[in-house]
């Protein structure tokens, strides 16, 4: 059913295009072939629609993207990679939605990642339908909440309410002068989630990772980044995300512990006179792969024998909390009882401040955050 949605790579003019070195990511690109009994590690996807967003250019997004991320330098052989081609978009609308989920459903069972060049940013929701999964972990790197209560307005500008019940949503990158207090009580308690603002990420870039470790879907809006350093953005600002923010993002969703799908919305060429902004949203693409082929299998399970173990005492609780440190990344885990885990609990991403606001007998925010949702 999926051949029959999707036009192959090897039909786009900008593949058969393409006569780069041995050297370069579409020299091999062009060379594999998808097969559904030996799936790849990652398989790419382009989504050339745009008739949900103000700008329908964004529809030509991801032939633009692919000619500057076939140009890319390979990765090792061992981490296969298969470019599928673009989505066939249907007569209406809701057609390639349609499309999308069906498409959706059949990657997602193959439980491999998923490099997704948009297209408009509502496509993020028939991604999640076609996941089929019923606690969906949604993360949304922009500088605003697109839940406009405009019904004229079109779809990418209040997908947020389509999503489906028991998506869990948290922000990242998001700016104070585009989200008030109440869009933060309805992310925290409509959506189970957080928003870290552009400030904090600048405070503190690495507590970003935790929120990506067991992430399901990063969808990224390419208008996040400022549109000095991003041109192809049709909703321009000139604060954002910097290049290499917006990279160490994709390369920290790649190492996610979870077979994670990315997409990259809302580049549009008629906006990028240039091509730098292509350029970028290829070099992001790059680092979410190059992410993947760094990536460990390092959650903990059972009794967690390859982490270390630190059990810190905190006044107001009945037992200490229990920190996992994983001996190769370094990365760590935080242990939150629940019920129903008669043997093990519940254990979640966090990070080393986590770890020393124990140490300073305080209790994590994000502790709390897990055992209200428990």
């Amino acid at each position: 059913m999926m051949n029959e949605l999707i036009i192959p790579a090897s039909a786009l003019e900008v593949v058969k295009q393409f006569e780069g070195s041995s050297n370069q990511l579409g020299h091999f690109l062009k060379s594999q072939v998808w097969d559904t009994d030996r799936p790849p590690h990652v398989a790419i996807l382009g989504l050339p629609e745009g008739r949900g967003s103000r700008c329908r250019q964004v529809a030509d997004g991801p032939d633009a993207i692919r000619r500057h991320f076939y140009s890319l330098t390979t990765f090792s052989p061992e981490i296969n990679i298969v470019d599928l081609g673009n989505i066939k978009c249907g007569n209406e609308l809701k057609d390639t939605y349609a499309a999308i989920k069906i498409v959706a459903e059949e990657i997602s069972a193959l439980n491999i990642h998923l490099l997704i060049f948009g297209g408009s940013q509502e496509m993020t929701v028939p991604l999640i339908e076609g996941f089929n999964k019923q606690e969906f972990n949604l993360v949304i790197v922009d500088d605003r909440i697109d839940n406009c209560a405009n019904k004229k307005s079109p779809a990418d500008e209040f997908y947020i309410n389509n999503l489906p019940i028991g998506t869990s949503v948290s922000i990242i990158a998001g700016q104070s002068y585009y989200i008030c207090q109440q869009e933060h009580d309805i992310v925290a308690e409509g959506y189970n989630g957080e928003i870290i603002t552009l400030g904090e990420i600048r405070s503190d870039f690495k507590e970003m990772e935790p929120l990506l470790r067991k992430c399901d879907l990063i969808s990224f809006d390419f208008g996040s980044i400022k549109s000095a350093e991003a041109p192809g953005q049709y909703r321009i600002s000139p604060n954002g995300l910097t290049g290499e923010e917006a990279c160490q993002i994709a390369w920290y969703s790649g190492i996610s512990t979870t077979p994670v799908w990315f997409g990259l919305f809302g580049y549009s060429p008629s906006f990028d006179t240039t091509t730098s902004g292509a350029m970028m949203a290829a070099q992001i693409s790059w680092y979410f792969i190059n992410g993947i082929s760094k990536r460990l299998d390092e959650e903990p399970v059972d009794e967690a024998t390859n982490f270390e173990h630190y059990h810190i005492p905190v006044d107001g609780l009945d037992d200490p909390i229990s920190f996992l440190r994983h001996t190769v990344s370094q990365r760590w885990w935080m242990e939150v009882p629940a019920e129903d885990c008669t043997i093990f609990p519940v254990r979640i991403p966090c990070s080393k401040k986590d770890y020393r606001k124990a140490c300073d007998n305080e209790i994590p925010e994000r502790w709390w955050k897990y055992f209200d949702k428990i």
